[in-house]
């Protein structure tokens, strides 16, 4: 070790610049920063999901759907309110990119006359309104859909091409456009228009991740930089930590951008993480070396003994920190599989900078650099602390085990969800639009259904279609949260009834008069308005659009899973459930299989290095105990705080680990130091004086910097900040209070077996 702070020593100047120097080039891929937030980033493309949701674009033209919808009090059908919609629909379908736009305007009403079939626009006039109304009110095709029961709020859809639709640019560049859009016409007209569906889903979710970039990383920096010139109030006290955070966030940020990464939500919080690593690994560094200032004249010894007593316990911590990361590469989620992979070369970078760069400016400092002008605040008075822990020891823990109980209670009352909507905050424009919709009109979720009716024009068979009528019933019945169900069959329904009105709303019973309708009402269609959204071209798939009330997508879970189950068993065709929505849906198992295999693997790599580092199998229950821990605390008061598990949680489980294994790795590193030359008062008081401080600061900025996420209009960063907060600071009382007391007890034990 000596030859190493020697070389320190001489090359000092060397390392300071060519570390600079390194930093800057790197940062020079900076400038290709870009942002991702489409629906697929969130699988691998290779995964069956995504071939499958691509293959229902591929075949269906997608499901890129803008929703813009009004209310009017006075009723949609008034001369107001139906000129906005006429005018609306035709500036809407004239943006760059629309394929389609559905309106109460353009919508194909189906009328007979003369046994003829006229199809025609519905509204194309603003004449016989009333009469319309209540025409509209009667039509199942658009009722709950096109018009509310009420007749006051409408909507319009606007469907991007299926070529461009999954381009996050061409998402946010329509979204501009419609805001701007029905901006003008709220003027004008002093409707609120409300704006949502899938695109504005991907558009809002790029646009939060950039002003996240614009906020959370200079705030993260910034606030651990205030923090430490608060408690230090001294250059090094601020220069130190904060070199070693921003070199390795610029650093680890300019590797993701030359591999050619984009940030998404995620990973756009890479630099509050590294703040968060570099400050737990610089932080003891630095702790230690004002301590050994103060009792050696020496600058280079100081310098010596702090690396000396730390560089095992911040190599383990930085060990343990990447592994924690590591394992959040192995989810099928990929921005959290690249969130995991980047913040693990973080870890790595920052403890190399935090041995190398940090001794390297300290042995700059003059043997005369008082230590002293670090005006550091000693956080714990420890004389007679151990002695206070030893004496009430089974106390401490019946009381801790009390609270466990009552926490742990929480846990009946956990759930998953990773439905898409609840990841913004409810005073988002995307999340009020929604709220509207679903209110005032019906349900926001979209699942696409396609029905396989297992032969070419297999979709013209009666039977085939009473197959379908009778699905939506008994899907209907079961499932209260669906609003509204639309599919090509309710086109052949109206047409039999408008030529047969006796028919009673039923299809036909021969194939050969579908096929007629179906060509009769198709060569009466305009151009752009044809059914090739709602069939595939062999008429082999059917797809059956269903719209659903926001809900816990356990419940979305089994509706898919039993209307899979339902085709496959109850009839002779098979369904299957597509859509974003549904991606959204599928990342439940994947949000789960998340957690349980970045807690696992994190125990199991903790563990094994806890007994590498102490060599001590029986004492290594009390390695864990203080990791776990608060992670099941947290588990249980999400349950009392009614917080659910997203995939912002399932990254705090090994994030927690990562982290709040750090302290017990510097407990125990003193702990050894001591206990075989003092008492286990004396030992204690000498952990609490020579690492008690350090946990304290860096929990206390640690929480700081997490609680920006808290900022974010993104759900799962909230969630994160709330559960990861927390989480640590019952870490940090279990290492102070509990652990010692454990210890005492332990101790004891092992002394009566001895003297046996």
């Amino acid at each position: 070790m000596q030859k190493y702070i020697n070389f320190l020593d001489r090359a000092k100047y060397a390392i300071i610049i060519f570390s600079t120097l390194l930093v800057a080039g790197l940062s020079i891929s900076l400038k290709n920063l870009a942002f991702e937030g489409s629906y697929k980033i969130w699988f691998d493309q290779n995964s069956s999901i995504m071939q499958n949701y691509n293959h229902f674009r591929t075949t269906f033209s997608g499901d890129d759907t803008f929703v813009v919808a009004f209310r009017d009090e006075n009723g949609v059908f008034t001369p107001k309110a139906t000129q906005t919609i006429l005018d609306l629909t035709k500036i809407f379908q004239g943006i760059e990119g629309v394929q389609k736009v559905d309106s109460l305007s353009n919508y194909q009403n189906i009328t007979s006359m003369d046994d003829d079939i006229i199809v025609e626009d519905f509204l194309y006039d603003l004449q016989n309104l009333e009469s319309k109304k209540l025409q509209a009110l009667k039509d199942t095709l658009i009722l709950n859909q096109l018009i509310s029961k009420d007749a006051k709020t409408t909507m319009l859809a606007i469907r991007l091409a299926s070529s461009i639709g999954s381009d996050e640019d061409v998402n946010i560049r329509v979204l501009k456009e419609l805001e701007s859009i029905t901006k003008n016409y709220e003027s004008k007209s002093g409707y609120r228009f409300y704006i949502a569906g899938a695109p504005a889903i991907t558009a809002s979710l790029v646009t939060i991740s950039q002003s996240d970039a614009m906020v959370l990383m200079p705030l993260a920096v910034v606030s651990v930089v205030t923090l430490l010139f608060m408690l230090f109030r001294n250059m090094m006290g601020v220069l130190i930590p904060s070199i070693v955070i921003v070199f390795t966030f610029l650093v680890t940020l300019s590797i993701q951008m030359l591999l050619g990464y984009k940030l998404n939500n995620f990973t756009v919080n890479i630099p509050s993480f590294i703040s968060a690593i570099s400050i737990a690994s610089s932080m003891h560094f630095f702790l230690a070396w004002i301590y050994y200032k103060a009792k050696v004249s020496s600058n280079k010894e100081a310098v010596s003994k702090a690396l000396k007593s730390n560089i095992i316990p911040i190599a383990m911590t930085s060990f343990t920190t990447a592994i924690g990361f590591a394992t959040l590469g192995i989810s099928k989620i990929e921005p959290i599989s690249t969130l995991g992979i980047a913040i693990t070369s973080g870890a790595v970078i920052a403890f190399i900078f935090t041995i190398i760069l940090a001794p390297a400016i300290l042995l700059t400092l003059q043997d005369n650099y008082s230590s002293a002008k670090v005006r550091f605040l000693n956080l714990l008075d420890t004389q007679g602390y151990g002695a206070f822990i030893v004496r009430h020891d089974k106390k401490i823990v019946y009381g801790f085990l009390g609270i466990f109980v009552f926490v742990l209670i929480g846990l009946k009352d956990i759930k998953v969800d990773s439905n898409s909507m609840k990841y913004f905050s409810e005073d988002t424009s995307l999340r009020q639009s929604t709220n509207f919709i679903e209110k005032n009109l019906t349900g926001s979720m979209i699942y696409e259904v396609i029905v396989d009716s297992q032969t070419k024009e297999g979709i013209k068979a009666p039977e085939f279609l009473n197959a379908i009528i009778k699905f939506e019933n008994e899907l209907k019945a079961k499932f209260s949260n669906i609003t509204f169900s639309t599919s090509l069959k309710d086109i052949i329904i109206r047409m039999q009834r408008e030529i047969n009105p006796n028919s009673q709303d039923t299809t036909p019973n021969n194939q050969n008069l579908v096929a007629q309708y179906l060509l009769l009402y198709s060569m009466s269609l305009p151009q752009g308005m044809e059914l090739n959204d709602k069939v595939d071209t062999n008429e082999r798939y059917l797809r059956v659009s269903l719209n659903s009330n926001i809900q816990d997508t356990s419940l979305d879970i089994e509706m898919i899973e039993w209307i899979k189950s339902y085709w496959q068993n109850s009839t002779p065709y098979r369904a299957d459930v597509q859509g974003q929505t549904t991606i959204f849906a599928y990342m439940q198992s994947s949000v789960t299989d998340t957690l349980i295999d970045s807690i696992s693997a994190t125990l199991i790599i903790v563990a094994l290095a806890m007994y590498i580092l102490f060599r001590n199998i029986k004492m290594l229950w009390l390695f864990i105990l203080p990791n776990i821990a608060p992670i099941l605390l947290v588990a249980g008061v999400m349950g009392h705080l009614d917080i659910n598990i997203d995939i912002g949680v399932a990254i705090s489980a090994a994030v927690i680990l990562g982290i709040a294994v750090d302290d017990t790795i510097h407990f125990f590193s003193k702990y050894f130091d001591a206990i075989e030359s003092l008492t286990l008062e004396e030992t204690i008081d000498y952990i609490i004086s020579h690492s008690g401080n350090a946990m304290i600061l860096t929990t206390f900025i640690l929480s700081i910097t997490f609680a920006i996420f808290g900022v974010s209009s993104f759900m799962p960063n909230v969630n994160f900040a709330i559960v990861t907060v927390i989480a640590l600071n019952i870490a940090l009382v279990l290492d102070l209070i509990l652990l010692p007391a454990l210890l005492s007890i332990f101790y004891t034990d092992r002394s009566k077996e001895k003297q046996k």
